[in-house]
């Protein structure tokens, strides 16, 4: 699980492999960046991310965020 509490940004990073992610808990102003796309990921939707290139997620709500996030070997 990661959660991101309110007014919060990862850095700019990249991971070993694809993810995928669903949230649980998401509202307006949580947003993933995946190279040059901005994406809000609607609740309870799966969804394959692309997370070897470089991205990032912030959460600009005042309540936290929470995905389940299952990484791909």
């Amino acid at each position: 699980l990661m959660r991101s509490d309110p007014k919060t940004c990862l850095t700019w990073h990249t991971d070993d492999s694809p993810r995928l992610h669903y949230p649980l808990k998401t509202q307006n102003g949580c947003f993933m960046v995946i190279d040059k796309e901005i994406m809000h990921l609607d609740q309870n939707v799966w969804y394959w991310t692309d997370t070897t290139i470089p991205h990032t997620a912030f959460n600009g709500s005042k309540d936290i965020r929470i995905h389940l996030v299952v990484t791909l070997c």
